[in-house]
């Protein structure tokens, strides 16, 4: 808990985590107004015009920077969720456009009560918000009060919009009754799952049919483009290294000296009672017979046993060094007033109860050149290093590109190597280099003879500049070259057939067999199964959820299913038995059930409504979604 008030960064996360929660997805978008589109000069930073509102690519930039800073959605994600961010936020703009125009409007009272259920309790004293502290957090994401002001207002705007599309649905108890029959009817069957992994061998195609395959699908098979590198490697370690002067490091430290400016700060260990206003005068006298503990106790054991602070209670409340104004003002003020080795009394803030002692207490100084000379040793020597390094860059990139063809020539000039990288497909490890983004990024544009526009760095600390020295165009592959992605295709479309006769096959032998599947199974070498009594969302073995055969449920006792498709394989399956739902236990769960279908239902119609919204306000001229700009915003996250 400690470190909720010590960084800024974590309360931050917890907040806009309740935000988010507010309306869903919606309460992540920085939804700021902006100015009027224009249809006659298209804002080319504008994705859509909404009446009057635009959604920028700004915004959107901005709302997917929070969300991944966050972790709300993972990076690599990106081009995946992206076009749905995109939708939803022109979605809501469409949704609080409606609601304006049906004459729907929010009070102040009506934000500011939204405001305060979606902060956490910290944030909150006596029914009203701590002002100063929430705008500092949102500050931390570049919002201001106004902004989640604005942002809360529409996101209720919009749930009065929804709240009346929801109004008409009617759930009646024909539909109450027929759910919780979906919920409960049961079936037992009999089953026979077909793995892949069994007829693996038989599907091993022969040379005469791997070269069919090849034949009849060569147009997929295909080389792509290769290049040819000259690469010349900047190693620095191979640079002359100079030490610098007592003169250059005085003149570096002077330079410098607010770098090694050290301001007051104390060593502390706490202990935290967490408390709220439903509990605090309980917590407050646990917090006082700890106090009462410490008069000739153990501190870091007590921390250890009793404190709510899970950062610091495993290393017995332990908290390093504070800097004045890095945690919140209570604690501030009495850390830097006690003496060392003094434990406070009883420290009231807005998490709960406090103890703390001060184990070190160190005044503002400057440190002595003689404490950072190593450091300013290690800076001048880097500093140094990467002029050099830009030098020869600067030199390398203007012999090459005078004479990219005999790229050697240019690395004689700086006194480097030159690697030879042939025939590369884009994304192939490169000799020397490694696989690396930003060299694929940096050739990937560059025909024949052309150059980097300057080096690459390499995680090791090198820089490479390459020259295209050749390119073969891409072309189809001959056998040889596809024979083994040609041979895995072949061999997944011949198993697919395979197991889709063995299907029929079992069910013709079981019809013949006067019904019997587990009898059929047995004759032709299979294992067959009988499941327990099951529901829909109940799990069979080898098959998965029940609802896989979910024509069990419409088709009579004695009806054989399949083949059906599952995860690689197949199954056929037989209805030995069906157990209709208990209706004498409808009654306890009607209510349930009736509110589910109400939600389930209002979302569907809610969602319908949106979709007609959106295409009505196309056809009036109030929607306009500028899908150049769009495109440019998705290439440029499925390139990163």
């Amino acid at each position: 808990m400690f470190n909720l008030f010590r960084s800024r960064d974590k309360s931050v996360r917890i907040l806009l985590g309740v935000l988010l929660g507010l309306v869903a997805l919606s309460m992540i978008t920085y939804l700021v107004p902006s100015g009027p589109g224009n249809d006659t000069n298209v804002d080319p930073s504008v994705v859509a015009t909404v009446g009057s509102e635009s959604v920028t690519a700004q915004e959107v930039s901005k709302t997917i920077t929070s969300m991944t800073r966050n972790r709300q959605l993972p990076p690599e994600l990106l081009s995946i969720y992206v076009p749905q961010i995109i939708q939803q936020m022109i979605n809501e703009r469409a949704m609080a456009y409606e609601a304006g125009r049906l004459g729907l409007k929010v009070s102040a009272d009506e934000t500011q009560n939204a405001i305060i259920d979606s902060l956490p309790p910290q944030l909150v004293k006596d029914g009203k918000v701590d002002g100063t502290t929430l705008a500092g957090l949102l500050q931390q994401q570049g919002m201001t009060l106004a902004d989640l002001q604005n942002q809360t207002s529409r996101q209720v705007l919009i749930s009065k919009l929804e709240q009346i599309v929801a109004q008409g649905v009617v759930i009646s108890p024909k539909d109450v009754e027929a759910e919780y029959k979906k919920k409960n009817d049961k079936i037992k069957v009999d089953y026979v799952v077909l793995q892949p992994i069994r007829f693996q061998q038989q599907a091993e195609p022969t040379e005469t049919e791997l070269r069919a395959y090849y034949e009849a699908h060569k147009a997929e098979f295909r080389v792509g483009e290769k290049k040819s590198y000259a690469i010349i490697v900047l190693d620095p370690t191979k640079l002359a290294s100079s030490m610098p002067t007592d003169a250059q490091l005085q003149a570096e430290y002077t330079a410098r000296r607010n770098d090694f400016q050290t301001p007051e700060r104390v060593r502390a260990r706490h202990i935290l009672v967490k408390s709220d206003a439903t509990n605090d005068a309980k917590m407050k006298t646990k917090a006082e017979g700890i106090l009462k503990q410490l008069q000739g106790g153990d501190f870091a054991a007590l921390a250890k046993a009793n404190s709510d602070d899970p950062g610091s209670k495993e290393q017995g409340g332990e908290l390093g060094f504070l800097v004045r104004g890095q945690t919140v003002p209570e604690f501030d003020k009495a850390a830097f007033s006690l003496n060392v080795g003094q434990t406070s009394g009883l420290i009231k803030t807005t998490y709960g109860y406090h103890i703390i002692q001060v184990e070190q207490h160190e005044q503002a100084r400057l440190q002595p050149i003689e404490e950072v000379k190593a450091q300013l040793m290690v800076d001048y020597q880097k500093r140094l290093a990467g002029q050099q390094m830009q030098s020869l860059a600067d030199k390398a990139v203007a012999e090459l590109r005078k004479d990219p063809t005999h790229p050697e020539k240019a690395a004689a000039a700086v006194g480097m190597q030159v690697l030879k990288a042939e025939n590369l497909q884009a994304g192939e490890p490169v000799p020397g280099v490694g696989a690396s983004k930003e060299f694929n990024d940096a050739v990937a544009s560059l025909r024949k003879g052309e150059v980097t526009a300057g080096p690459v760095a390499l995680p090791n600390g090198q820089a490479v500049l390459a020259a295209v020295t050749d390119v073969q165009a891409p072309r189809s592959s001959t056998y040889e070259e596809a024979k083994a992605e040609a041979k895995t295709k072949a061999t997944d479309e011949k198993l697919k057939k395979i197991l889709e006769d063995k299907g029929k096959e079992l069910v013709a032998k079981t019809q013949a067999m006067g019904g019997d599947l587990l009898k059929a199974a047995k004759a032709l070498n299979l294992e067959g199964k009988t499941s327990n009594d099951v529901d829909r969302q109940g799990a069979i073995e080898s098959v998965g959820t029940a609802s896989t055969l979910s024509d069990a449920w419409l088709k009579p006792e004695g009806t054989v299913l399949g083949p059906l498709s599952l995860a690689g394989g197949k199954v056929v399956a037989k209805v030995v038995a069906k157990t209709p739902a208990n209706m004498a236990e409808l009654a306890m769960q009607a209510e349930t059930i009736k509110g589910e279908l109400r939600q389930t239902r209002a979302r569907e119609r809610a969602q319908l409504f949106q979709d007609g919204l959106k295409d009505r306000l196309k056809a009036d001229g109030k929607l306009k979604i500028h899908d150049d700009v769009m495109k440019r915003i998705l290439a440029n996250y499925q390139r990163s």
